[in-house]
Order: structure tokens, then sequence, then C-alpha cells
């Protein structure tokens, strides 16, 4: 596993866990069992695709970037929907996977060049 795809890993693992605190303290602080299914399961499942990554470089990268796009997307549209602007948790949901999509689609690429 070459430098880039570790760091691609270690950041998918660092965004799920963020994630998945998120829906813990959403949980915990508003009772919303929205935020415990959402940030919990997208959380699991990036620590997951950087489990497998490890393994399976391509696999867990492409399924870490397709997640991070969602969350993207995600908070994305609720910053521009809602009244409040860019709150706090979405400029770290948001900065997050765009860090995951950046260093997966290098990893990635580095991959299939080195297939070649």
């Amino acid at each position: 596993m070459t430098t880039l795809q570790k760091a691609a890993v270690g950041v998918t693992a660092a965004y799920g866990l963020i994630a998945l605190t998120g829906g813990l303290i959403g949980y915990v602080k508003a009772g919303s069992l929205a935020s415990l299914i959402a940030g919990g399961g997208s959380g699991v499942l990036l620590l997951i695709s950087a489990a497998i990554a490890r393994q399976k470089p391509k696999g867990g990268l492409i399924t870490a970037l397709v997640i991070s796009v969602i969350l993207v997307g995600r908070f994305v549209k609720a910053s521009f929907t809602g009244d409040g602007g860019l709150s706090t948790v979405a400029a770290v949901m948001i900065a997050g996977g765009l860090a995951v999509i950046v260093t997966s689609a290098l990893a990635l690429r580095e991959l299939s060049q080195s297939a070649r």
C-alpha cells in the first residue's frame, strides 16, 4: 500500500469517526434519532470502507468516495435551504467529505496507473 493510499484510508477512518460521533452527539443533545441513524450509519460504513481499503484498496476507496459524495451533497443542500446558513457541523462534514473525495480519487488514480 502506497503512502497516498494509506493517507486516503486514514482520512476515511477519521471522517467515519467524526460522522459517528456527530450522530451520537445529535442523539444525546437533541434526542434526534435521525442523527443517530444517519450519522452513526454513515460513520460505521466509512469505518468499514477504510478497513476494506487496507486489503482491497479499490473497493474500499470507491465505497468511501460514494458515501462522502452523498454526505457532502446532503450538507451543502441543507446549508443552502436552511435559514441559518452554513453551520459549524455542516462545515466540518463538508470539509471532511471533500478531504475523503480528494484523497480517495487520487489514490484510485494512482492504483489505475500502476495497473497499466
